[in-house]
């Protein structure tokens, strides 16, 4: 069976992040998907490098179309998560 987009856009943020990330996924409108990437190893990156990264491998990862459907992937560390969420309350 072939893998779902979710899955290989999975795959692609683990090989970029590491396995030790925290990697959430949703389905978005319009067969796309969003999701989020929680990561220690983003601390020492700014937001530019941090997307670069993962956009980086999700460009060697999925074929043009699929990256086509992919329409946001936040990326922060643990700590700027948790500071976030705090606020927002």
């Amino acid at each position: 069976m072939a893998k779902s987009l979710k899955d290989k856009v999975a795959d692609a943020l683990k090989e970029a992040v590491g396995k030790d990330a925290r990697i959430e996924l949703e389905d978005a409108p319009g067969d796309k998907v969003g999701g989020l990437v929680l990561s220690g190893s983003f601390a020492s990156q700014s937001p530019t490098e941090r997307q670069d990264r993962i956009w980086k491998s999700l460009d060697l990862r999925l074929s043009p179309f699929e990256r086509t459907r992919v329409v946001f992937i936040v990326t922060d560390t643990p700590e700027e998560y948790e500071a976030l969420k705090k606020a927002a309350v």
